[in-house]
């Protein structure tokens, strides 16, 4: 498991290059579309995370360096 901070610029880059091809569909919930995130990036937000900021976390190694190769 890895958890990731989006304060890290590596993967705040990835993030927000994999965020621009997973537009909100018209009239979409935020859980519907957290639900299309976790389906497409196999992450999910780290629902501990302190306030003012958001951890990542990724249940498999091989599912970050995926992400990380495909969007950073």
């Amino acid at each position: 498991m890895i958890r990731v901070n989006v304060l890290d610029d590596t993967f705040n880059t990835a993030y927000w290059n994999a965020k621009r091809t997973l537009p909100v569909e018209h009239l979409e919930l935020p859980r519907q579309y957290g639900a299309r995130w976790r389906e497409a990036f196999r992450c999910r937000v780290d629902s501990k995370s302190p306030p003012g900021t958001y951890y990542y976390i990724f249940d498999r190694d091989a599912d970050y360096t995926w992400f990380m190769l495909k969007w950073g």
